[in-house]
């Protein structure tokens, strides 16, 4: 709670001055486990306030269906998928629907054999997979729409990456939900695998 609460509004290192200016617009999560948990739903509430959208990996307990973990089970986040290169579900990646009965995934992106920042130093990277490398994909392509045109709300973010995605994606032969993976948007991949350059060309026609 007090993480969230500085990211809403950070302060220095002292925690003090804060400064609510400095909210990020995206806040992107990997961390969560089990499922409807709730408690961090008020923490959520005051983000959308505020303006940021929010970003969660969709867990590694798949690929049964009904896997989808908390925190990305709330509606109130994207909650996201992993993909392979050859774009076929990664193995692990929770496949919803979520203990509510809703889509989840929401989006789908990639998460296997990914670089990433490692712990052991500050200039240490690591080849890993899981949602926890497919969450930032979608961040980074968030940012790049934002950049675009600020101020969009989380439905007309989900809105543009699901309709710019890829669809022509690997089939597990499940159909959680009653959804089969090539329709769309599904419990497996949601909208799509990510395309940050078709969703941008999208929102640029409608500017344009």
């Amino acid at each position: 709670m007090a993480c969230g609460q500085f990211l809403l509004c950070p302060t220095d290192v002292k925690g003090q001055n804060p400064d609510c200016s400095r909210a990020p617009h995206i806040a992107s999560n990997s961390f969560g486990g089990g499922q409807g948990r709730d408690l961090l739903w008020p923490v959520f509430d005051a983000w959308e306030a505020a303006g940021i959208l929010i970003v969660f990996s969709n867990g590694n307990s798949g690929p049964w269906c009904g896997t989808a973990n908390s925190h990305a089970d709330s509606p109130q986040v994207i909650g996201v998928g992993g993909t392979a290169s050859d774009d076929t579900l990664y193995v692990r990646s929770s496949v919803g629907p979520s203990v509510y009965g809703t889509l989840k995934p929401d989006i789908a992106a990639p998460g296997v054999d990914v670089l990433s920042a490692y712990h052991l130093a500050d200039d240490s990277y690591y080849t890993m997979s899981g949602t926890s490398m497919a969450a930032p994909h979608v961040a980074g392509a968030i940012a790049i729409l934002l950049g675009q045109r600020a101020g969009m709300s989380l439905d007309e973010v989900k809105g543009l990456l699901s309709e710019g995605s890829e669809k022509k994606l690997g089939l597990t032969g499940q159909n959680c939900g009653g959804i089969r993976e090539d329709e769309f948007p599904n419990h497996a991949y949601g909208g799509g695998r990510i395309s940050v350059l078709r969703s941008l060309q999208l929102l640029q026609s409608e500017t344009s």
